[in-house]
């Protein structure tokens, strides 16, 4: 019986052997075969596109971009996998560096905006002098780069606050203010104009119950320059209670020789409003209205908050409508 163990141990270890060796000659076959075919697809030539980095300097002083300049050129190229395989691995183009100032003289004046078109085929033999002499470039894309700047701009504009949060239960947000309010911008008339407010970056925030004091980034237009970086945003979180009024009802648009009769003449009010300001609001610092009748069929005439303080939240008010008689004076 020993002998057959042992006998059997070694016939095991043999057909392992030849296992692996089987194993180990596929694995050098498949190596050699992709190796082949690697090598046949790296001789082919092939039409490829590249990137190529631009760089921009010296802007003519006082004016910006009124149209967004690229950033980059697109060769478009012929060349074996051998020569394309080369660039990627070791090659980096170095930006090709466009000195607005060498154009300054080219620029063609329009009423407020300068203007100059530049043909990228006259840099092909620079780029080309750059890429490996085996890269054959074709073309450059875009084939034309618009050089057009507008006499800067500048404006006073407020800072809009990105506030993402969550309270904590009965935590009112009272007050949410930047320092400064505002900042100075420029940048080309065309965004100038029609800029309304700068933001800044986000903030996110979770359950707030306490004041929040924090220093945000500002987020300039496209093409613009402002006169700071960032702002100090504070944000007043405190405890709330909810308070109700009843207040009249006012309305507005009768003629001298009418008066009208509302039912009911009152609107029920509610709301939310933080501790430390409950005691600072009045009825007067309320206003409710309804419009005088121009439809003669109409029965019911809808209530309007025309003013209310705006660090109270989630207002609520009843009846939404009235009902009226109109009268002869």
């Amino acid at each position: 019986m020993p002998a057959l163990r042992i006998h059997s141990h070694k016939f095991k270890k043999i057909k392992e052997f030849r296992l692996s060796r089987n194993i180990i000659s596929y694995l050098i076959f498949v190596t050699i075969a992709s190796i082949l075919w690697l090598l046949n697809a790296l001789n082919k030539d092939y039409s490829v596109e590249l990137t190529y980095p631009i760089k921009y300097t010296n802007f003519p002083e006082g004016k910006f971009p009124v149209v967004k300049l690229p950033e980059e050129l697109h060769l478009s190229v012929n060349a074996n996998g051998f020569a394309l395989l080369g660039y990627h691995m070791k090659h980096s183009f170095l930006p090709i560096t466009f000195n607005i100032s060498t154009y300054t003289n080219l620029l063609q004046q329009d009423a407020d905006v300068s203007e100059y078109t530049f043909n990228t085929n006259s840099i092909k033999d620079k780029i080309g002098n750059q890429i490996n002499p085996n890269i054959k470039l074709l073309k450059v894309y875009p084939e034309e780069i618009i050089f057009k700047f507008a006499v800067a701009k500048h404006k006073k504009v407020s800072v809009r606050p990105t506030l993402n949060y969550t309270l904590k239960r009965q935590f009112i947000l009272t007050q949410a203010t930047t320092t400064p309010a505002s900042v100075n911008v420029s940048g080309p008339a065309t965004v100038i104009d029609t800029l309304q407010f700068i933001a800044t970056a986000p903030l996110n925030l979770k359950e707030l119950s306490k004041n929040v004091n924090r220093k945000l980034a500002l987020l300039p237009p496209p093409d613009c320059t402002l006169d700071q970086e960032s702002v100090d945003v504070f944000m007043h979180v405190e405890q709330f209670t909810e308070a109700k009024r009843t207040l009249p009802i006012n309305a507005t648009g009768v003629p001298k020789d009418m008066s009208i009769r509302l039912f009911p003449p009152y609107v029920t009010v509610s709301y939310e409003i933080g501790l430390s300001r409950y005691d600072k609001v009045t009825n007067k610092d309320f206003v409710f209205s309804v419009d005088y009748p121009t439809d003669p069929h109409t029965n019911f005439l809808e209530i309007k908050a025309v003013k209310v303080p705006d660090f109270i939240e989630n207002l609520t008010f009843s009846p939404q409508k009235v009902e009226y008689i109109l009268e002869k004076n």
